[in-house]
């Protein structure tokens, strides 16, 4: 039970890897609030929870309204008393090549994958500076970390994250707020399904990772367990990959 008193906001927690990090973070004992714009995924994962002996509150909220991020953070302190750990995983993804990425695909990206963590922080880190300590984990990608094809505002988006968590575990330092984050890749989540679901693209991917699969929901909620708790001390302004190898060789499945 390694979040047990904990109180834990997970943004996007209605599905993927979200959901994922929900059922562990109940699992190890903190209530989790789970915010999303589908409040219906919401209050699902809420009974799920529930029905396994856990507790958590439903949410909805759109991570890139500021006043609806506020509202949210005062009706999870208000409820529980207190917020410890801040999951920012909600995102967003357009695939179109850059000609043909509209402006308003640009922004809205923008607003949810990066404007969106930044709004959660701002938000929940005054009631973390009123418990003494807090965890936040931005859930970023490894598109934050090279181009990827047709992915030009989730890429921005993600690199920009990424720089966001290291700032803003500098702006953290000597108040007892860790900002970490998570960089996943080849992740068989609903935002994955299309390609997760072509048998032969699916295959020809999970070759490139040097596990030679596709990743897990749940291999990420175990990693954002680590750095929600506090066995994670010793670090903050770090990106830890996720990838099965993938970053570290770039094999192309056509090279083997």
């Amino acid at each position: 039970m390694q979040l047990e008193g904990k109180v834990a906001i997970v943004t996007g927690g209605g599905a993927g890897i979200g959901r994922a990090i929900v059922d562990k973070f109940a699992a190890e004992g903190a209530r989790v609030a789970v915010v999303d714009r589908n409040i219906d995924a919401a209050q699902a994962a809420v009974a799920a929870v529930v029905t396994a002996g856990g507790s958590a509150s439903a949410h909805a909220a759109d991570v890139a309204d500021a006043a609806a991020v506020g509202n949210m953070a005062a009706e999870v302190f208000a409820r529980f008393g207190r917020i410890d750990i801040l999951i920012n995983n909600a995102g967003i993804r357009f695939i179109n090549s850059l000609l043909d990425q509209t402006e308003q695909e640009w922004r809205r990206t923008l607003d949810v994958n990066l404007t969106g963590p930044f709004l959660c922080c701002k938000a929940v880190i005054p009631y973390m500076l009123r418990g003494g300590k807090g965890k936040i984990v931005n859930v970023s990608s490894v598109a934050g970390m090279f181009g990827r094809p047709q992915r030009t505002a989730y890429c921005a988006s993600k690199g920009g994250e990424i720089a966001f968590t290291k700032a803003a575990a500098l702006d953290m330092k000597g108040r007892n707020i860790y900002v970490n984050a998570l960089a996943p890749a080849l992740i068989d989540t609903p935002l994955n399904s299309g390609f997760a679901s072509d048998q032969g693209l699916a295959e020809v991917w999970g070759r490139e990772t040097l596990v030679e699969r596709w990743g897990k929901p749940g291999e990420i909620a175990e990693a954002a367990l680590f750095l929600a708790s506090d066995k994670s001390d010793f670090i903050t302004g770090t990106v830890l990959t996720i990838d099965g190898g993938w970053t570290s060789s770039m094999v192309r499945a056509t090279e083997t």
